[in-house]
């Protein structure tokens, strides 16, 4: 005990450090051992002392244990040694402290010094860094921290753990330098993000960067890896970028041929610069080639750009560049640029025509302090743009809009104002239209006669106003081979007429481009109820002006024997008035109907009537007559197209019928629980025009809809009163005199659908995503600019089964040109049944019952392999035929560079291709 007073003290003397600390947390009955390392003190809280000093000498070390509760024992003050530790080490240990003394006048100059063991789940922490294992020797000569596993029966325990501003460690032995805070770990794994770095012998430069030596990279959390990246040296740095000299691919511990001389591996999800994952593949008009080569650029925190290409060997190739912008609460969008050269064939075909595909793609969304905002959808194509993108929805695609708007609102006064430019491209008909511009103002409803009381009729009236002003263009055409675009047709009059009349002298050829219209309206109205009956009335007066810079001339060409419409061009304002008046009431009743937990079913019926009153626009020279025959035969026209030819003198009847169900269950303490759905709706709707001299009577629907049960059921059918003639259009003869029956159905159609699935287990839900490569088909994301980063959907692994089933049935009557004709098909939109514990399969098909032919179908079986996944995808029937083989990393962002795809070609071909691709 003499001895070991003035070692404690020289120790101590040696660390640099200023008190004991002993935890608060120490448990009667449960050994523990605290202190601080390093630290001059005047007093050292340590177990007392059953203290067995060492007989023997020489160079032998004396040893210490003290395995007993801890005491305060006085020491004697030392002074601090020079180049003692800053600040204290904290520790706790469950077992024991063992003090192990350098020998005496024969100690190595490099040895470890005296040396203090602490057993059983020690903690120690100096400055942030922290170090946890079953065994913990603190080197005093070298000041290092030395932390390994406890051998016991059931093998290791204890394993070192090192935590520190770096990140968290774990190995076979931690050794950590308190004076230069580099540590280095042996037999290491850590966890960076969702991968894991496997080292044996792993090494601190610093706080921002770690090596490795002998060291592999996975993102499988198995103690034996399903496959791993393995590297002879290794740098992480700051836990968000690996680096890697010569890297080889194991599978299994097998050695794969793939091995790069360097590897490059985004630790991190998140943006990253850098090169793109490409792939390969042969098709007709590339050849050989090569596509998603390019390039990621994270420019900002708000800004990122990607530029890609596929070139093949035919001379064919395309450039896809976007560009992305995104301010939180400010603006967001992103702006895509495609252009390309495909080639088909040899020059010397007579056919030879190289196709230029371009295509702008841009979304934007700003919204600004003062109430505007600023939203941008736009998507223009070339014909050869859409015909040459590798997704079948873009080849399939029957047209394409974009707009431009500008919105403006004074919520204060209830006003906005709106402005937009907008174009849709109709690739069937190879027709353009678009507004440039359009604008409209509109003014919520105002009460002017209101002054607060609210108890006199006219204070029930109210007013708005809307203003809508814009300028027309419409292109289409004569053929394809005139070679107008419809950009040369905006810009230039001799390029519309050319393109779109084959004699522009031709009075009736229109060779204006636009159409300028402005149209304001002013409705009035207002709503009264009365109580006692349950009845709401309510009359509007609607104002409707039209400014045009054109009016509509017909005349008849006694020489052509036709009607010919010309313009007048000029100022044409035109006006329309309409009144109508509407009533509507309720009427409740309840069936007594009790079937299980079914309570009563009540029913509401709303029925409702409105008439309605247009003038004859004649009388305003709105409306005027053509002879349309040699016989002086005329017909009325209108000089606008928004003014009705006829007045309007009409009664429209409705009736809706609304059944709800009440159903109530009592729980396990015996309450009553009730609650309503809706078990019902029908709906009947018709009119009459007094006014109309053939056929008055309008059009009547019925419409159903239904979710009784779990179905969700839906109908509707349209009705004439008229028959039709041998030309298949409605005569006005009823169809009451000409088969006796009072309406013929025009068109009707019927929609059920359900989702079964099997009883959910008890316990959490276990929903992983599931990841694959694009397949044909999927709709263009503009979300998202990465290749390959979308998942394809969810496998609901708690529930064995589910599938959804609907039946749509459409009717269409016959008529004396052609037999009625009645469309049946089955669809089955989403199946997904879990086979195994690791097998899924997902799907989708339909019947078409009409012909019994089977519609497009799609399957997917894939397979969990724990850190990689396996995906089939087979689409046997349909438009265009696939199939493919996909085998991948279900890591974020080794997904794009550890995958097999098999084939790996377009799916224009319609084949299997040749050739699969390995990133890496």
């Amino acid at each position: 005990m003499v001895r070991l007073l003035p070692f404690l003290a020289l120790l101590l003397a040696a660390s640099a450090s200023a008190q004991v600390v002993v935890p608060d947390t120490a448990q009667a009955g449960t050994p523990a051992v605290a202190d601080t390392l390093a630290a001059p003190t005047d007093s050292l809280t340590s177990p007392p002392a059953s203290v067995v000093p060492r007989t023997d000498t020489g160079a032998a070390p004396d040893t210490v244990e003290t395995p007993a509760p801890p005491i305060a024992l006085p020491v004697p003050r030392a002074p601090a040694a020079e180049g003692g530790l800053d600040r204290a080490v904290r520790y706790i240990a469950t077992d024991s402290l063992r003090v192990t003394l350098a020998p005496r006048g024969g100690a190595e100059p490099d040895g470890p010094g005296d040396v203090v063991s602490l057993f059983g789940n020690v903690q120690t922490e100096y400055e942030g860094a922290q170090i946890s294992a079953g065994r913990v020797d603190y080197e005093s000569a070298r000041e290092v921290l030395r932390a390994s596993g406890v051998p016991s029966d059931s093998g290791e325990v204890g394993i070192p753990q090192f935590q520190g501003e770096e990140g968290q460690f774990s190995g076979r032995e931690v050794v950590y330098n308190l004076r230069t805070r580099r540590g280095r770990v042996t037999g290491a794994r850590t966890q960076i993000e969702d991968g894991y770095l496997l080292g044996g012998i792993l090494k601190q430069q610093d706080a921002h960067v770690v090596f490795a030596q002998d060291a592999a990279y996975t993102t499988c959390d198995l103690d034996h890896p399903h496959y791993a990246v393995e590297a002879g040296r290794i740098k992480v740095v700051d836990g968000e970028r690996v680096f890697t000299g010569p890297v080889q691919l194991k599978l299994l511990g097998v050695p794969m041929p793939l091995i790069l001389p360097f590897g490059y591996f985004p630790a991190a999800e998140g943006r990253r610069s850098g090169p793109l994952p490409f792939r390969y593949g042969r098709d007709s008009a590339y050849g050989i080639f090569l596509d998603d080569v390019g390039w990621y650029w994270a420019i900002s925190d708000y800004l990122d750009a990607q530029l890609t290409g596929k070139v093949g060997t035919q001379g064919s190739f395309q450039l896809d560049g976007q560009f992305r912008y995104n301010k939180r609460y400010a603006y967001s969008g992103q702006v895509g640029l495609q252009y390309g050269r495909i080639v088909t064939g040899e020059p010397t075909d007579p056919n030879y025509a190289p196709r230029t595909p371009v295509g702008l793609r841009w979304s934007h969304n700003q919204s600004f302090p003062a109430g505007q905002r600023l939203t941008a959808s736009v998507n223009l194509q070339s014909v050869s743009q859409r015909l040459a993108s590798d997704n079948v929805s873009d080849q399939l695609q029957a047209s394409t809009s974009s707009s431009v708007s500008y919105a403006q609102q004074w919520p204060s006064v209830g006003r906005s104002l709106n402005a937009s430019v907008q174009a849709f491209q109709d690739f069937a008909n190879n027709r353009t239209t678009a507004t440039l511009p359009q604008v409209s103002f509109s003014q919520q409803r105002r009460f002017p006669f209101r002054s607060g009381r609210d108890d006199r009729w006219y204070e029930k009236i109210s007013f708005s106003y809307t203003a809508n002003a814009q300028n027309a263009f419409a292109y289409q055409p004569l053929s394809d081979s005139t070679g107008v675009s419809a950009l040369d047709a905006l810009f230039s009059p001799s390029a519309f007429a050319e393109a779109t009349c084959a004699d522009p002298d031709d009075r009736a050829c229109d060779t204006r481009r636009f159409d300028y219209q402005v149209v304001q309206t002013v409705p009035i109205n207002a709503s009264f109820s009365v109580p006692r009956y349950n009845l709401t009335f309510g009359p509007t007066l609607t104002f409707t002006e039209t400014w045009a810079d054109e009016a509509v001339v017909q005349t008849f060409e006694s020489e052509l024997n036709r009607v010919v419409t010309t313009s007048d061009p000029g100022f044409t304002p035109v006006r329309r008035f309409a009144l109508s008046a509407s009533a509507s009431t309720e009427l409740y009743g309840t069936f007594p109907i009790r079937i299980g937990a079914l309570d009563g079913i009540r029913h509401t019926v709303t029925p409702q009537a409105s008439l309605s009153f247009e003038p004859d626009y004649a009388a305003f020279g709105f409306v005027k007559e053509v002879q349309v025959d040699s016989t002086n035969r005329t017909r009325r026209y209108a000089i606008h197209p928004t003014i009705p030819t006829d007045p309007t003198r009409a009664l429209n009847l409705s009736v809706q019928n609304t059944f709800v169900g009440r159903t109530v269950r009592v729980d396990s303490t015996g309450e009553e629980r009730s609650q309503t759905n809706q078990l019902l709706s029908l709906s009947l709707s018709g009119g009459y025009n007094f006014a109309a001299e053939q056929q008055p009577i309008r059009p009547v629907s019925a419409r159903f809809t239904t979710t009784a049960y779990g179905f969700n059921a839906s109908g509707s059918a349209n009705f004439s009163a008229y028959a039709v003639d041998t030309l298949a259009t409605a005569s006005p003869v009823t169809y009451f005199e000409t088969n006796g029956r009072p309406l013929r159905l025009t068109n009707s159609n019927v929609q059920i659908s359900r989702t079964f699935q099997s009883a959910r287990r008890s316990g959490a839900t276990d929903v992983r995503p599931v990841y694959s490569p694009p397949l044909p088909g999927d709709p263009y994301d503009p979300s998202s600019i990465l290749p390959r980063s979308a998942a394809v959907g969810y496998v609901d692994y708690s529930a064995p089964w589910s599938v959804a089933l609907g039946i749509t049935i459409n009717r269409t009557a016959p008529t004396a040109v052609s037999d009625g004709r009645t469309l049946a098909t089955l669809d089955v939109s989403q199946f997904n049944t879990r086979l195994t514990q690791n097998w899924s399969l997902t799907g989708s098909t339909g019947v078409d019952l009409t012909s019994m032919e089977i519609t497009t179908t799609r399957l997917g079986l894939r397979r969990d392999l724990h850190c990689w996944e396996l995906a089939i995808n087979w689409q046997p029937i349909g438009v265009t035929k696939l199939f493919a083989v996909s085998l991948y990393v279900k890591s974020g962002f080794l997904r794009d560079f550890l995958r097999l795809d098999v084939p790996n070609s377009t799916v224009r071909t319609g084949g299997f291709g040749s050739g699969g691709g390995l990133g890496f």
